[in-house]
């Protein structure tokens, strides 16, 4: 009984882990693309932004914000990722994003790749939850 609960609890310690460092790097990312669009000497935000892009824009801020959260308060920085990201996905599906974003069920819509990735950390952290919750039964 001991080796198997020793086992469980270490497979909670590396998902908890592998969902903190995915949540770093997939608020790392953004930032660092951010910050190197500003060093090329143009502003990061153009005046002429769309509503929806600002929106859009906002959403992700609060993801990043999130995520690095979620390393001090899991169960915060989660919830709020993850309303962020549903929001996103929404404004997402519906089209209402500029650019080369085309909405709906598509690789352009809310099944781009890039896109789902930013998940990986909210399930990795609800994995955890999950096992967390098993083992007290």
């Amino acid at each position: 009984m001991m080796t198997a609960r020793k086992g469980q609890n270490s497979a909670i310690v590396g998902f908890r882990w592998a969902a903190r460092v995915l949540g770093l790097i997939m608020a790392s990312f953004p930032l660092l693309m951010f910050f190197g669009y500003s060093l090329e000497g143009r502003s990061p935000l153009s005046d002429s932004l769309a509503p929806f892009a600002a929106i859009g824009l906002a959403l992700m801020s609060i993801y990043i914000v999130a995520m690095f959260l979620a390393l001090r308060w899991e169960r915060v920085g989660v919830l709020l990722g993850a309303i962020a990201l549903v929001s996103f996905f929404i404004i997402m599906f519906l089209g209402l994003l500029p650019g080369n974003v085309s909405g709906g069920f598509s690789g352009k819509g809310v099944l781009n790749p890039v896109f789902l990735a930013l998940w990986l950390p909210i399930l990795l952290y609800l994995l955890c939850w999950g096992l967390e919750k098993r083992g007290t039964n």
